[in-house]
């Protein structure tokens, strides 16, 4: 039976808008991996001018007329293919509904703005100093306010920016929910064993590149539909149905870093990969479901695969050959309980697995406030540096190991931080029930470097179901629980039972 015809309209116009929201992503990531320093000024203009012309497009008056006309016309279809298409309209609408709100000059000025300071950002953590940073980053938080305004909201205006990543979130039932994990963290923290670094020497950085690359595709990220480069923060974004980027960092004394950072993003890019596998892809069924869900991806790759004793049994070899070391020079179990090691770090893509969500709720509290208008934009380092010293014990030395440290403030992303921890949240129940599912996995991982099994659940189970449901549902259907944190706090206690 052939479609509707304005279905087909409607799915040709969202497509238009879809592409151009891939060209915006491919100036992005160039901007951060390829671009002349002297280029930020002409490409925040460009940046501006397509995101303003996409706006136009997804809110003009035409586009929900067609809208609403697809909706009317689902009466014509099959009833099987009626609920898929409704589910697709009914996203679609909210979507568009949301950015009707935004008039598009604020569009425009908010992208120009956050381009420009992201370049801005850069510099003054080069210099470490926050001065150079501090009027871009008010102008950041006034336009985060007006666009709380904007969309609207009953609680507080943090609830408006949170709904941006995790649709339906709010700050009061999030602060509940980490001052449970706070709890259920501080006296792990304080029992879980410090392990030193196994690497004496320096590794050269194209030893490290050398190793890195080999990663994505051993996780099942093949390099013909990806790549690896250097960003000063690392990030993964899909310019496309079969182009998804992976950016790292290295730093000769800590190889480690560029690794867990190459195994974090490449989890980022398996769900888009997953996602991009759907039928009729793009669709607005075809999106990622959440940023807790994304992270969620990242996360299990990085910490319940990257972080396990199976995983390293078999890439521990290569990485000897690799950075041309011996197992006398690096011994096994020297290395996996440095990779397992709990210590209170300043820097929170840094940290282990088990302070990391501390780094988060201390972010979360600070920009809730920020955007709440309980603090103000010139006390940040002193705050930052207050709550470091009162959650970790650390004296903050300057600026760009404090407030300076993270991007995501540069990029306007009030209300992104804690989808971090309800990925971590979400990843221990995602693999807890994979573990329950498939209990001899360990084999395939340390004998054969085969992931294939892990992947194939996730691509099942999650990645193949895009946004047709909401967050508690999908966990329901997968875990058969509502999400909760006693798997991650049960996931951490047997870590470091094991490497203590």
């Amino acid at each position: 039976m052939a479609l509707p015809k304005i279905l087909e309209t409607y799915r040709n116009q969202y497509r238009k808008i879809k592409l151009f929201q891939d060209i915006t992503s491919v100036l992005h990531w160039d901007s951060e991996v390829m671009m002349p320093e002297d280029g930020r000024e002409d490409r925040s203009n460009q940046i501006a001018a397509i995101s303003e012309l996409t706006h136009d497009w997804m809110t003009n008056p035409s586009f929900k007329e067609t809208i609403e006309g697809a909706k009317l016309a689902l009466k014509d279809l099959p009833e099987g293919e009626r609920a898929n298409w409704k589910r697709e309209l009914e996203i679609l609408s909210e979507d568009r509904e949301k950015a009707d709100k935004l008039p598009s000059s604020f569009v425009s000025e908010f992208a120009k703005l956050t381009n420009l300071a992201h370049g801005e950002w850069a510099e003054a953590k080069k210099q470490k100093n926050f001065s150079m940073f501090q009027n871009r980053l008010s102008e950041l938080v006034d336009m985060s306010k007006k666009q709380a305004d904007y969309f609207g909201y009953t609680t507080e205006a943090y609830d408006a920016l949170l709904d941006n990543y995790e649709k339906g979130a709010k700050a009061s039932e999030i602060q509940t929910l980490f001052s449970d994990l706070k709890n259920s963290l501080i006296p792990l923290v304080k029992e879980a064993p410090k392990f030193e670094s196994p690497f004496k020497n320096p590794i050269a950085i194209e030893k490290q590149t050398k190793f890195c690359k080999r990663l994505p595709a051993l996780l099942g990220l093949t390099e013909k539909e990806s790549r690896l480069d250097i960003s000063n923060h690392p990030f993964s974004t899909s310019l496309g149905k079969g182009d998804k980027r992976i950016t790292t960092r290295y730093a000769v004394d800590d190889p480690l870093s560029s690794i867990f950072g190459v195994l974090h993003e490449t989890g980022h890019s398996l769900y888009e990969s997953g996602l991009s596998k759907m039928p009729d892809y793009p669709t607005p069924t075809t999106e990622f479901l959440s940023l807790g869900i994304h992270e969620s991806q990242s996360r299990l790759w990085e910490n319940q695969v990257g972080r396990s004793k199976s995983f390293w049994e078999f890439v521990y070899p290569i990485l000897l050959s690799d950075f041309g070391l011996s197992e006398a020079e690096i011994p096994f179990e020297d290395l996996y309980k440095s990779i397992n090691s709990t210590e209170k770090t300043k820097i929170r893509v840094e940290a282990d697995q088990v302070t990391y969500n501390l780094h988060i709720i201390l972010r979360f509290e600070i920009e809730r406030d920020l955007i709440n208008g309980k603090i103000q934009v010139k006390d940040l380092p002193e705050i930052w540096n207050t709550k470091v010293l009162e959650n970790f014990g650390l004296k903050i030395e300057n600026d760009a190991e404090g407030v300076l440290q993270d991007i995501h403030w540069s990029m306007g992303a009030f209300g992104y931080f804690p989808t971090y921890s309800l990925g971590n949240i979400f990843s221990s129940q995602f693999f807890a029930k994979f573990e329950s599912d498939h209990p001899n996995y360990k084999n395939a991982f340390a004998k054969d470097g085969n992931f294939s099994e892990l992947l194939s659940w996730l691509r099942t189970n999650i990645h193949s179901k895009g946004k047709t449901l909401e967050v508690n549902e999908l966990m329901k259907q997968t875990t058969d629980e509502s999400p909760n944190a006693k798997y991650l706090i049960s996931y951490l206690k047997s870590k470091i039972q094991e490497v203590g």
